[in-house]
């Protein structure tokens, strides 16, 4: 099963969500599949990565975006 992680610029998430991390500027949302066009524009999702929560690029892709 393919998980896929965005944040969320702006705080809110789709409801279809799998798990959300929620911080002070940001949200990491993982999702079972792609969210829609219309979920990136509303939630202001950022695709940081496709796997597992730890693998490095996703590690990596977070860090950027939170800098």
């Amino acid at each position: 099963m393919r998980h896929y992680w965005y944040i969320s610029l702006s705080g809110k998430y789709p409801r279809r969500s799998m798990s959300v991390q929620i911080a002070k500027r940001y949200t990491i949302v993982e999702l079972t599949d792609e969210a829609t066009p219309n979920e990136i524009d509303q939630c202001k999702l950022v695709l940081v990565g496709i796997g597992w929560f730890t693998d490095k690029h996703i590690q990596e892709n977070i860090k950027r975006w939170l800098r």
